[in-house]
């Protein structure tokens, strides 16, 4: 039996079931809502813990935390907005695009 994969695995490298990368995508959606009513957490914290979560210590770690760093939290709201958005090329599609660059 084939495991269903997301395509963030290419971001990270490890293989992640399909489940556990949309668990983690609701998980990032449902706190960035939780934090437009609060402010903690935050969106940047939320993506920075999903970084250092999946990802495998070392340069690509590294490098997406520095992508991560270019954004503003405006944009991270907007990425965060976009996440239901239908077609190829929202937001969030992109925002993987600029981390997958880090493999």
């Amino acid at each position: 039996m084939t495991t269903e994969l997301h395509p963030i695995e290419t971001v990270i490298r490890t293989p992640v079931p399909a489940r556990r990368v949309r668990l983690a995508g609701l998980a990032l959606v449902a706190a960035l809502g939780v934090s437009a009513c609060n402010s903690d957490p935050s969106a940047r914290r939320v993506a920075e813990d999903i970084i250092n979560t999946l990802a495998d210590p070392g340069a690509a770690r590294d490098c997406m935390l520095e992508k991560l760093d270019g954004y503003s939290d405006d944009e991270l709201d907007e990425i965060t907005a976009s996440a239901n958005d239908p077609g190829p090329g929202t937001a969030i599609d992109l925002f993987e695009a600029d981390l997958a660059e880090c493999n």
